[in-house]
């Protein structure tokens, strides 16, 4: 599938009419994949090609130079958009130049003279150019008058919440990993690089892989001990997760280390990536390593009763781009 980078050279763009999905697209959520896939149906319609026309990095990432909360990495994004039938992805550099483009010029430029798209569909609360001036509105009075269609894909709600990566990032924060994969429509998962851990899991009877997100802006959901699906090595293993700081040993460093339930690796995985599925519980301080060893057995026991659950079980090995970036990674 051809990118356009943005700089430093454009792909070369679809002969065949282009219909453009505009937004950051962090997290693919439900929302996103609504917009997604009415382009594709428009597109369909035209015998055309489904695009899109994003960014990297997200503008939060320029405005807020300390944020760590990238629900996806960009080749994440790319696989995630390429499995809803993307064909023709247009990347756009957010830098201090297109931050203060005014939102008429960023349509002029990097719409109409760059993309010349027969449809630009958008989600109803996107915002673009100089202070986030522009938005549906604003890309109808100009792209209409032009013979480009425009559609607006309204607010998509969820048991009455409002699907939006804020509302994903916030659960989270809080450990409500349940929930947003709900928004997601998958569970939320972290690739990364494996990397040697302090043996404490071993010496404790429960030896860990230790994860290292593949980038440092991505967001690591709240301390605690999950239910996890981990990819490695071609195959997929039930663990449990504890993403924490160890306060029973001292630990002073964030860490993202997973116990496979009932197998032993020959060898350490290079790459992993681990899905969470549900919170067993927070964190916490136990009086002594006895204690804790013998709370993650019971915690290992929780497990494994929710790993028999069908709801789980039959979604171990179907979630969305298990055939994409993460057999790339593992």
């Amino acid at each position: 599938m051809p990118t356009d980078p943005r700089p430093p050279s454009p792909a070369p763009r679809p002969l065949t009419p282009l219909v453009i999905a505009l937004g950051s697209f962090d997290g693919v959520h439900l929302a996103h994949q609504q917009i997604i896939r009415r382009a594709a149906e428009i597109a369909a319609g035209l015998k055309g090609t489904t695009g899109v026309l994003t960014y990297d990095p997200l503008p939060a990432q320029l405005i807020y130079p300390d944020f760590t909360y990238v629900l996806t990495t960009l080749p994440e994004k790319k696989a995630l958009l390429t499995e809803l039938g993307v064909e023709y992805i247009c990347l756009l550099r957010f830098d201090a130049e297109l931050r203060g483009t005014t939102a008429p010029d960023f349509i002029r430029q990097h719409i109409v003279e760059s993309l010349h798209p027969a449809a630009v569909v958008v989600g109803h609360d996107h915002r673009f150019g100089s202070r986030g001036t522009g938005d549906a509105e604003l890309l109808r009075r100009i792209l209409e008058p032009l013979g480009t269609r425009v559609e607006v894909v309204p607010e998509i709600l969820l048991r009455g919440v409002p699907v939006r990566s804020t509302t994903v990032r916030e659960h989270l924060l809080l450990g409500h990993v349940r929930l947003a994969a709900e928004l997601l429509g998958r569970w939320y998962a972290i690739g990364g690089t494996i990397v040697p851990g302090t043996g404490t899991g071993r010496r404790l009877g429960f030896p860990t892989i230790n994860l290292r997100p593949l980038e440092r802006e991505t967001l690591v959901p709240a301390d605690g001990v999950y239910l996890c699906r981990v990819n490695a090595l071609g195959r997929g293993f039930n663990a449990l997760l504890n993403i924490g700081h160890r306060p029973t040993f001292g630990g002073e460093t964030r860490t993202i280390e997973a116990h496979l339930l009932d197998v032993q690796l020959d060898e350490s995985p290079g790459n992993a990536v681990f899905r969470l599925i549900d919170r067993i519980r927070p964190e916490r301080r136990f009086e002594n390593p006895g204690a804790l060893a013998s709370q993650i057995e019971k915690d290992v026991l929780a497990a494994r009763e929710m790993f028999s659950k069908p709801t789980v079980a039959r979604n171990l090995d179907s979630q969305p781009s298990s055939n994409t970036l993460y057999k790339r990674l593992i």
